[in-house]
């Protein structure tokens, strides 16, 4: 079961058809607990362990050890840095990477993309660095950058040949049609969204980070630039990579998660309604406090939303 206090509504609506989604409302009992940060709720479980999914020794928040909690890394990056900060060492499992590829063919023309927060961390000046330097060199190329906080995105990015949108949850096809995926992050742990681009085909252009050489990019299916950005190997970019072969890093989560479930998403759960709510798909019409039956997946996507809570 996926447990949030802030829920985005169409990350919910995708987990859903998955895996219980719910909003923290009360404590948690349970067997085995996992938690991506440092954990505020009460939870009573056998087993709690904290993933540490970032940079420890590169982050602007800090990392600890408490006791009664075992620790996971994300890759050797986390682990060493977490060890180097807290002295003691943790287990390594690599993300799980699960992906569908997409039947498409590749854009005309020089075509980028990223999915990214238009932070420092994240790159924002870099990003800003690339495409002058792309316009100055006069390469005719489209960057569609994903984000959010677009209009405020808009006046930090002036290059004509950046396109900005909204971030989605789900772009495979694009990614996949593209020349490359670029992520110039300052710090990573792992790099998730570089190795989902490999996995679909497409080279990346990444800052030259010691997790991303773990994850597996390389001279063949990758561009490193350093992160002072100098030396900007604009012909290398242009000129594009062959085809390339690419295995993610094996994780082991196997070992923790079981693959058989009995949770449906079609069993109906008993839900108030906190509003006046028209529920066109069920054909239910609601005032608040009233009670009606819908299924799991529908009650995760209606309490993310603030409509209703599980009765």
């Amino acid at each position: 079961m996926v447990y949030y206090s802030e829920g985005n509504v169409e990350q919910v609506k995708r987990l859903a058809k998955l895996v219980e989604v719910r909003k923290y409302t009360k404590p948690i009992k349970c067997d085995i607990f996992f938690s991506n940060y440092k954990c505020d709720i009460e939870v009573e479980a056998k087993e709690k362990y904290h993933i540490i999914h970032y940079d420890p020794l590169n982050v602007g928040f800090g990392t600890y050890y408490e006791e009664g909690w075992k620790y996971i890394g994300v890759s050797k990056v986390a682990c060493k840095g977490f060890k180097e900060i807290t002295g003691h060492d943790i287990e390594l499992i690599y993300n799980p990477v699960v992906i569908d590829k997409p039947k498409v063919k590749k854009l005309e023309g020089l075509n980028l993309i990223s999915a990214t927060r238009l932070t420092s961390e994240k790159g924002l000046e870099r990003i800003v660095k690339l495409s002058d330097t792309l316009d100055k060199a006069g390469i005719i190329y489209t960057w569609t950058i994903y984000t959010n906080k677009v209009r405020k995105a808009r006046q930090q990015i002036n290059s004509k040949n950046v396109i900005l949108k909204e971030q989605q949850l789900d772009l495979r096809k694009e990614v996949a049609e593209s020349s490359y995926l670029v992520q110039l992050s300052s710090c990573e742990s792992f790099g998730l969204s570089v190795c989902e681009s490999l996995i679909l085909g497409t080279p990346v252009i990444v800052t030259d980070l010691e997790a991303f050489h773990e994850i597996g990019v390389t001279n063949e299916n990758g561009v490193f630039i350093d992160l002072e950005m100098k030396n900007i190997p604009i012909d290398e970019i242009v000129k594009g990579k062959k085809k390339f072969s690419y295995t993610p890093p094996k994780d082991n989560w196997n070992k923790y998660l079981n693959e058989d479930t009995d949770y449906n998403p079609n069993v109906s759960v008993k839900v108030k309604s906190l509003c006046r709510l028209n529920l066109i798909e069920e054909n239910i019409h609601l005032v608040p406090k009233q009670e009606a039956e819908v299924t799991k997946e529908r009650a995760s996507e209606l309490e993310s939303l603030g409509y209703v809570i599980r009765c």
